[in-house]
């Protein structure tokens, strides 16, 4: 049985700041806000390819652990393809979004980590 992916779901010190982000940088779309679990704020956002990218508040009296964007077990990262990863990485730089690790090719594909808002380490592949 085939199980389609449904969502991303981030937590955020700013979920409203963190979809602008995701909104310039990868064209998400917001798609509903409202009152998520515990009393957080959970905004829904359409990726391209029908995916869900989900972000949410802190719950309200909780302080939580920053995230690292470096490599690490759990959910480490996730990625996105572009069409030509060197022009994709100008263009980010030129907006001042960090590289972490420079395009390298790896088994043919090409591919770079760059750090999203909240400290989220997104992979970039160039679609081969």
């Amino acid at each position: 049985m085939p199980y389609p992916m449904n969502h991303i779901h981030l937590r955020s010190k700013d979920p409203h700041k963190a979809v602008q982000w995701y909104e310039k940088h990868f064209g998400a779309r917001v798609v509903s806000e409202g009152e998520g679990l515990f009393g957080t704020v959970t905004i829904s956002t359409q990726l391209e390819g029908n995916l869900r990218l989900n972000i949410s508040s802190q719950p309200p009296g909780k302080s939580l652990e920053r995230g690292s964007a470096e490599f690490h077990l759990g959910l480490e990262h996730f990625g996105f393809d572009v069409p030509d990863l060197a022009k994709e990485l100008e263009r980010l730089e030129k907006e001042n979004v960090r590289v972490r690790l420079p395009m390298t090719t790896l088994r043919g594909t090409k591919l770079a980590y760059i750090e999203g808002p909240d400290d989220v380490l997104i992979e970039l592949v160039e679609a081969g």
